[in-house]
């Protein structure tokens, strides 16, 4: 999730060559809504690093998020999380 516009997103998914789906909340309504929003007075607003793992089935099974702009999940953290999943079926 991105307070960048959707051309700018997908101009970076391009870039990047990602396989990953790139969204964007220009407005920070979503940003808002999930208490998210970096303010910054006198710059433009950015979310604060957040990562949420959402299984198959729509369920959002593990989740971070950081109250610094500069702080982010560690990898060890996302792989455990992910080796926990259930397994499907």
């Amino acid at each position: 999730m991105s307070v960048d516009p959707p051309d700018a997103s997908a101009r970076l998914k391009q870039r990047l060559g990602s396989d990953f789906t790139f969204l964007s909340d220009a407005d920070g309504v979503l940003l808002d809504a999930l208490g998210i929003r970096h303010r910054r007075p006198g710059e433009a607003d950015i979310a604060y690093p957040t990562a949420v793992l959402v299984d198959g089935g729509g369920v959002v099974r593990w989740t971070f998020q950081s109250r610094g702009a500069r702080e982010r999940a560690e990898p060890e953290a996302i792989f455990a999380a992910i080796d926990a999943l259930p397994a499907p079926g």
